[in-house]
């Protein structure tokens, strides 16, 4: 058994979900039948506690100037607290992404925690597990955790696997990406996607929408979960609608208000941004004979004039301009100033191809 796996693949695919079911193998006391589901073991991978499995997750810096102070313990309590809710949740849904409000990195303090655990020896049959969600983030600042982690894994704990997970393993070093056997997962396929929400009870009139837009991201698809297929489009139209008007007060409105989400809820930011995306690239397949009439353009909603407009129009270029938005979120830029640049970008893009045409 290795000591080091990189489980990396795009967003929403099962990879975290596929590492915890891996510790719980790893720990199961029934050698003939690993992951048995009966045994005491794996009981307590259920509610995800056992104490062979170690979580480490992108945290918050803490606000306190010298460790020990009272508002960073303040803090840290409450980073607990709010782990232990997001933890629960995935336990119920291994598809639920622990997201914590303005974590951006992982912190120093949550690798070197690792040696007060994994170099002790215990008497409990089975093997310890870190499982390192985001890993990515291990990169993030100055790269501290990373460096940190390189050195548990230049001389490996015995009997300690560690599961690097993330969607973005170019974004890790060199030096850790040469210490890990790499496992890379593809995007779940439609038909599993389909099978997945028919048996959780979603209706069925929403099970085609939902398989299109989350593209074998069942993030995505779950974010949708308890939505009509009028608040879904709906949204897609509001940001569409923001974005591409010409009016002094839609900028204003789309500047503040995904300002303020970006800073209170990045990932929902994030799935907005992402709506957007689908919309311009089905005028692009629409344009380029791929699809007619995707039923997300909203032509009969009045949207027909914004889809004229962006036909002659590079729809490379305009997502380079979002990716390089959502890109900055794990930046400290000013995100006013961004979006404020995006809708500028976009509009000089739509008015100069125009003009060519």
């Amino acid at each position: 058994m290795g000591s080091a796996y990189l489980f990396s693949g795009p967003p929403g695919c099962g990879k975290e979900g596929l590492a915890i079911a891996f510790s719980c193998g790893l720990n199961c006391s029934n050698e003939a039948n690993p992951l048995c589901g009966e045994c005491h073991s794996c009981k307590q991978f259920r509610s995800l506690q056992h104490e062979h499995v170690t979580f480490i997750v992108p945290l918050p810096g803490s606000n306190s100037g010298k460790p020990g102070e009272q508002g960073g313990k303040i803090k840290d309590q409450k980073n607990l607290e709010l782990f232990q809710a997001a933890l629960e949740e995935k336990s119920k849904n291994l598809f639920h992404k622990i997201t914590l409000p303005r974590a951006k990195q992982i912190l120093i303090g949550s690798v070197r925690g690792l040696r007060k655990t994994l170099y002790l020896k215990t008497q409990t049959h089975g093997r310890k597990t870190v499982l390192i969600f985001d890993a990515h983030l291990l990169s993030a600042g100055q790269g501290t955790a990373g460096n940190a982690l390189l050195k548990i894994l230049e001389e490996p704990p015995k009997n300690t696997t560690i599961i690097l997970v993330t969607d973005y393993k170019e974004q890790l070093s060199p030096t850790l990406l040469s210490r890990c056997q790499h496992i890379d997962f593809p995007p779940i396929d439609q038909s599993t996607m389909r099978s997945y929400i028919v048996d959780i009870g979603i209706e069925s009139e929403l099970i085609p929408i939902l398989t299109e837009i989350s593209q074998g991201d069942m993030h995505k698809a779950c974010s949708l979960f308890g939505k009509s297929k009028e608040e879904i489009l709906g949204m897609m139209g509001e940001i569409v609608s923001l974005v591409f008007s010409e009016k002094a007060s839609s900028w204003r409105h789309f500047i503040n208000e995904y300002s303020r989400l970006a800073y209170t809820n990045p990932a929902e930011f994030r799935f907005r941004v992402y709506l957007l995306q689908l919309w311009i690239w089905s005028i692009y397949k629409e344009k380029s004979g791929v699809r007619k009439n995707s039923f997300y353009l909203g032509k009969e909603n009045g949207m027909e004039s914004i889809v004229q407009k962006l036909l002659n129009t590079d729809i490379h270029i305009l997502n380079a301009h979002l990716e390089e938005i959502l890109r900055g979120l794990n930046r400290n830029l000013n995100t006013s100033l961004a979006l404020t640049n995006l809708l500028i970008k976009i509009h000089q893009e739509i008015q100069s191809d125009k003009a060519y045409a």
